[in-house]
């Protein structure tokens, strides 16, 4: 009798934001290739068709979590809170990004839900996303093994356990530190430090953590260091090398390397794009992905810089509607330009020999699908976590970065484009840490370590108990 016959479920969890499911999301899709029964998803409704758009002849059932938050979405933040967020201080902003993004009543009833699924799936081994610490506690509360998926540098989850004088997560701040760099370091901690206890937020966190030790959830305050005695193990999108190597990491850190679909979605017959790229034999891709509001002097540079690229480069710009009205008129367009509002796979352009460089706002998913296929890289670094994963892909060799100011400085981005077009040091820093990053086994060792631990709990749980 086989594994799926014994009934030994997968449960995923996650919310609805590109950069935690997509990588999710491409496990998901190697299970299901490879014919994986009792396998389920949960999600937000919202990424309903994305999961049962994926195909093979496995079996793959979408949960629904119900809406997601409106907060959650920086779609929805009107203009004051989209600037509160994204400029200033990278300390205070992180922690007004926590403030607005985390409900705690939304939390609790996330919660709930999971406890419903996990009784409804009697899952042997759950995989959960790093910041859904209301899996985590479900899973705790129930006892099942988890994986930690995370998407970010895993130095952001495992914070608690950094050297001091490791790069503090979200500073931007590179592994090798002048003096002054160290000092600049020292201040960021204790900036973070002294927002999170201002006295309203601390009090409505201290009500809250309150709350949640009365419900009895054993990780009360959420702090990634008290999940990972009950992890199995941690899925890391990355290596060590791009990463920067801390000795304190858990032995149950897995770096695996960019989870990229085995099988690239075909090519239509009648795609325009991929005739377009065809056509031109060296395209500068620019995608700052779907969070980023760029001002009209903004949308005007990256024109210019277009224009000035050819007729010897073209530029290909993922542009969503909203901001395409920021252009000009499509007769003052420069013709070396495309502007497209959606793709139907970004990895397909990537991997199109005909794209050189990679112009892109330095989140991880960008970079680490761009490095597996050995793309150079211009990077101009958003907030968050892009600042970190900016100055390590600068320091690993095939990556420049820009200020992200209004208006853009044509002349910088236009200098670096054409280092990275003309220098040959940057497309070999990218084929080696492409090379290194297949290595690591991707999607295929994150299903594998799934399966394993899926394998191993099912059989803990079916073992005859120990006579005394």
């Amino acid at each position: 009798m086989t594994a799926d016959e014994c009934g030994r479920a997968v449960l995923v969890f996650t919310y609805n934001s590109a950069g935690l499911f997509n990588p999710l999301l491409s496990i998901v899709g190697e299970l299901k290739a490879r014919g994986v029964k009792k396998v389920w998803f949960a999600s937000t409704e919202d990424r309903r068709a994305d999961v049962e758009a994926l195909s093979g002849p496995g079996e793959v059932t979408f949960v629904s979590l119900g809406e997601a938050l409106p907060q959650s979405s920086p779609e929805t933040w009107d203009d004051t809170t989209y600037q509160a967020l994204t400029s200033g201080d990278r300390a205070v902003r992180f922690v007004r990004y926590i403030d607005v993004c985390t409900d705690y009543d939304h939390i609790q009833r996330l919660y709930l839900r999971c406890l419903e699924v996990i009784d409804d799936v009697g899952p042997a081994v759950a995989v959960v996303d790093s910041q859904a610490s209301w899996a985590m506690d479900a899973a705790q509360t129930r006892q099942v093994p988890f994986l930690v998926s995370i998407s970010t540098p895993p130095s952001n989850f495992l914070q608690e356990m950094l050297p001091p004088r490791y790069p503090a997560p979200f500073s931007g701040l590179p592994q090798r530190m002048t003096p002054q760099q160290q000092a600049a370091n020292a201040s960021f901690r204790s900036r973070m430090v002294r927002a999170f206890v201002e006295p309203d937020r601390l009090r409505r966190n201290i009500v809250a953590m309150a709350r949640r030790k009365e419900a009895g959830l054993r990780n009360p305050e959420m702090r990634p260091a008290h999940y990972l005695g009950d992890a199995v193990a941690l899925m890391s999108y990355t290596v060590f090398g791009f990463e920067y190597p801390f000795e304190t990491a858990p032995a149950t850190l897995r770096m695996l390397g960019p989870v990229v679909p085995r099988e690239l979605p075909p090519v239509e017959q009648d795609d325009g794009l991929n005739r377009w790229l065809d056509d031109h034999p060296s395209v500068v891709y620019v995608g700052f992905g779907t969070i980023m509001r760029p001002s009209e002097a903004q949308v005007r540079a990256v024109v210019e810089v277009a224009e000035r690229l050819g007729p010897e480069h073209a530029v290909l710009w993922k542009l969503s509607a909203d901001h395409q009205r920021l252009l000009p008129s499509a007769a003052r367009l420069p013709g070396n330009l495309r502007v497209e509002e959606w793709l139907p796979s970004q990895l397909r352009v990537l991997a199109h020999p005909h794209v050189r460089v990679f112009f892109n706002h330095g989140a991880a998913n960008a970079i680490h699908e761009a490095i597996y296929f050995a793309t150079p890289q211009l990077m101009m670094p958003f907030w968050l976590d892009c600042p970190d994963g900016a100055v390590r892909a600068v320091d690993s060799g095939f990556a420049l970065a820009v200020e992200l100011t209004d208006p853009l400085d044509v002349e910088d981005i236009l200098a670096k484009l054409r280092r990275l077009l003309s220098e040959d040091s940057f497309r070999e820093r990218a084929e080696l840490f492409s090379q290194r990053m297949r290595q690591a086994g991707g999607v295929t060792v994150a299903a594998d370590l799934v399966l394993r631990h899926r394998d191993e709990a099912a059989a803990h749980r079916t073992a005859p108990a120990a006579v005394g």
